[in-house]
C-alpha cells in the first residue's frame, strides 16, 4: 500500500509541478519534463514514508479473490497493450470505441510536447483555450519529452494506473468491489444467454454496447484516459474520509498527500472532483462532531487550489452552458422501450440492491452507511433529471461513482449474510451480462486502423520548421495526421467539438467554404486565422469538387507524396 500510495502520489505531484512549471517557462521544455517528474518522485517517496501502517488492506484469502484479482490482470494486459500498436505502415487500436476517443488524447499528448504555451489553447478549435482535464496527457507529454517513446509512454501509463486501481477497488470493497467495476451490468446477457442455448452458437460479443449503461471497464476505463489515476485517486479518498472521519480511525493516505490528490482532481477528471465533493459534504453532515470540523478543515483547505484547477480545465467554467434539464435521462432514446424496462434492462439489480443498502441504514441510523449511500442516491437522482454536460451518456462518468460507492455496502450489509446460493445467484445475475460484454468487447483479434504511421511521422517531419503555435486548415476529421502530430487546425472533428460543448458552427462553415475554394476564400481564412492549408487524402475525400485556388496563389511550403502544405498569410 505504501508503494500504490507513492506512485499515485508522485503522478499527481508530477501533473500539477508539470503545469506550474509550463506555466512559469512558457511550455513544456525537456527542463520542465525532467524538474516535473523528478519533483513528482521526491513527493511520492515522502508519501510513501509518511503512509499510515494501518493503511494496508488485508490481503486475499479466498479461491475465487484471487480469480477476480487474476481477472483483472488478463484484462487489463490485454486492453492496454494492444492500446496503440504498429501494424506494418498504420497504428492499429483493439477497441472501436477508442478511435475517436483516443485520437484527441493522441493529439493533446503530441501538441503538449511540441511545447505550445501555457494554458493551451484547444488544438481543435481557433480562439478557445483547451477545456479539458489534460492530467493524463500531460503526464505522457512529459514522458515523451524526457525520451520514452509515444507508444511505450501510453502502455506503462494505463497499465500503472490499472495496478493502482486494482489496490484501491480492494481497498475499498475487496473482490465485490473489483468484480462491479469489471462486470457491472443489466439483463441484456440473459436475452443473449436463451437465444445462445436454442441455437447451440455462443458468439460471445460486447451486449452493452448499444445500450445506454456500458460495460465501464470497457466504455469508460479504457476511453476516458483521466480515469486511470482519477479512480484510484477518488477510492482511496473515499476509503481515507471513511476510515479518517467516520470510522475515527487513522486514515488510508497522509493528510497532506490526501490534500494534493483532492484539490488537483479537476486536473484529471472533474467529475470525480464533483462526486467527491458531495460525497464529503455527506461525511461532514454524519461524521462525529470532532472529526467533522477536521473534514470541513480539509475541504477548507482544498478551495482555492481545486477551484483555480476546475476554472483551467474549463476556460473558465465556461462548460457549464451544457448543463440542462433531461428528466428520464436517456430512456427516449431507446425507442419503443418502456420506462420501466430501459431502467430494468440497463441497471438490471444494481437499483433495488441501492434502494434496500440505502433503506437498511435509514432503518438502522448507521451513520457511515448513510454519509456512502445517500450522496450516491442524490447523485443518481441529479442524473436521472438533469444532464451535465451536452451529451447526455456522459452522466455515466457519475453514474460510475454511484456504483463504486455503494458496492461495499451491498456486499457487506445485503449479500455476504445470505446463503451461499443464494448470494451465488445474485451475483451471478448482477455480473452475467458485464462479463459476456467484457469478453466480446476485448476479443477482437485484428484490432481497427487508426491512422497512416508513415503519413504521421512525415507530416510531423514537413511541419518542424513551422511554428508550433501556427493554425492549419484541413479536414475535420478526428485521426487527422496534423493533429496527431500535434499541430492545431482551425477546426477539428465535430463530434469531439460538439461533445465538449464549444461553439463551433459558424468556424466550420467558414471552413467548409474555404475548402471548397469559395470566392471569399481568403477572408475566410482569415476569419479562422489559418496560417496553412493542409491538403491530403482526407481532403480529396471530403471536399472532392474543390476549384483549389490556393494552388495557383499560395506558395507550397512543404510537399510529400501524399500531402502538399500551403502558406497562406504573408510571413513574418
Amino acid at each position: 500500500m505504501r508503494i500504490a500510495v507513492g506512485l499515485l502520489t508522485a503522478a499527481f505531484a508530477a501533473v500539477a509541478l508539470g503545469v506550474a512549471l509550463a506555466f512559469a517557462f512558457g511550455g513544456v521544455t525537456p527542463a520542465v519534463a525532467w524538474l516535473a517528474l523528478l519533483g513528482g518522485l521526491l513527493t511520492g517517496v515522502a508519501a510513501g514514508r509518511d503512509c499510515p501502517a494501518s493503511a494496508a488492506a488485508s490481503p486475499p484469502r479466498h479461491p475465487v479473490e484471487w480469480l477476480v484479482i487474476a481477472t483483472f490482470a488478463l484484462v487489463c494486459f490485454r486492453a492496454f497493450f494492444w492500446l496503440l500498436y504498429p501494424k506494418g505502415p498504420d497504428w492499429f487500436i483493439l477497441s472501436p470505441n477508442n478511435l475517436g476517443d483516443l485520437s484527441l488524447h493522441l493529439a493533446f499528448i503530441q501538441n503538449l510536447a511540441a511545447g505550445v504555451p501555457f494554458w493551451p489553447a484547444s488544438p481543435i478549435l481557433t480562439g478557445e483555450p483547451l477545456k479539458y482535464p489534460l492530467a493524463a496527457d500531460l503526464l505522457n507529454a512529459l514522458l515523451l519529452r524526457v525520451g520514452l517513446p509515444l507508444e511505450a509512454g501510453l502502455v506503462w501509463v494505463a497499465l500503472g494506473g490499472s495496478i493502482l486501481t486494482v489496490i484501491a477497488l480492494w481497498r475499498w470493497g475487496g473482490a465485490f468491489a473489483l468484480a462491479a467495476f469489471l462486470f457491472g451490468g443489466g439483463l441484456a446477457g440473459f436475452g443473449w444467454l436463451r437465444e445462445a442455448v436454442a441455437t447451440g452458437h455462443f458468439a460471445f460479443a460486447d451486449l452493452q454496447g448499444e445500450a445506454t449503461w456500458k460495460n465501464l471497464f470497457l466504455a469508460l476505463f479504457v476511453t476516458q484516459r483521466g480515469l486511470l489515476l482519477a479512480l484510484p485517486a477518488g477510492l482511496l479518498l473515499l476509503a481515507h474520509a471513511r476510515s479518517r472521519w467516520l470510522r475515527g480511525e487513522p486514515g488510508v493516505l497522509p493528510g497532506w498527500a490526501a490534500l494534493l490528490l483532492y484539490a488537483t482532481m479537476p486536473l484529471h477528471n472533474v467529475h470525480a472532483f464533483l462526486y467527491l465533493s458531495v460525497a464529503l459534504a455527506f461525511t461532514f453532515i454524519f461524521a462525529p462532531a470532532p472529526a467533522r470540523w477536521r473534514c470541513l478543515g480539509f475541504v477548507a483547505a482544498a478551495v482555492v487550489p481545486a477551484t483555480l484547477c476546475a476554472g483551467l480545465v474549463t476556460g473558465g467554467f465556461a462548460v457549464s452552458k451544457g448543463i440542462h434539464f433531461l428528466p428520464g435521462w436517456m430512456q427516449n432514446d431507446e425507442k419503443g422501450v418502456p420506462a420501466w424496462w430501459f431502467w430494468l434492462r440497463n441497471f438490471g439489480l444494481y437499483l433495488p440492491l441501492g434502494a434496500a443498502l440505502l433503506g437498511l441504514a435509514i432503518h438502522r441510523r448507521s451513520r457511515e452507511q448513510l454519509a456512502i449511500a445517500l450522496p450516491a442516491a442524490v447523485v443518481f437522482a441529479a442524473c436521472v433529471f438533469v444532464s451535465f454536460a451536452v451529451w447526455p451518456w456522459d452522466n455515466t462518468k457519475l453514474l460510475l461513482w454511484c456504483w463504486l460507492a455503494v458496492a461495499p455496502g451491498i456486499w457487506t450489509e445485503l449479500l455476504a449474510p445470505l446463503r451461499l446460493p443464494l448470494r451465488a445467484a445474485v451475483c451471478f445475475v448482477l455480473f452475467f451480462t458485464g462479463a459476456v460484454s467484457l469478453v466480446g468487447g476485448l476479443d477482437n483479434r485484428h484490432g481497427y486502423r487508426l491512422a497512416s504511421l508513415t503519413e504521421v511521422e512525415a507530416v510531423g517531419s514537413a511541419v518542424r520548421p513551422i511554428p508550433v503555435t501556427a493554425r492549419f486548415a484541413g479536414a475535420p476529421e478526428f485521426a487527422h495526421p496534423l493533429l496527431l502530430a500535434g499541430r492545431n487546425l482551425v477546426v477539428g472533428y465535430d463530434g469531439h467539438l460538439w461533445s465538449h460543448g464549444l461553439d463551433y458552427g459558424g468556424k466550420m462553415a467558414d471552413l467548409e467554404n474555404l475548402m471548397r475554394g469559395a470566392p471569399d476564400w481568403r477572408e475566410r481564412a482569415q476569419r479562422l486565422g489559418a496560417n496553412y492549408l493542409y491538403w491530403g487524402e482526407m481532403e480529396d475525400r471530403r471536399f472532392p469538387l474543390s476549384s483549389k485556388p490556393w494552388v495557383a496563389e499560395c506558395p507550397v511550403v512543404a510537399r510529400d507524396a501524399t500531402f502538399t502544405i500551403y502558406r497562406l498569410d504573408p510571413p513574418r
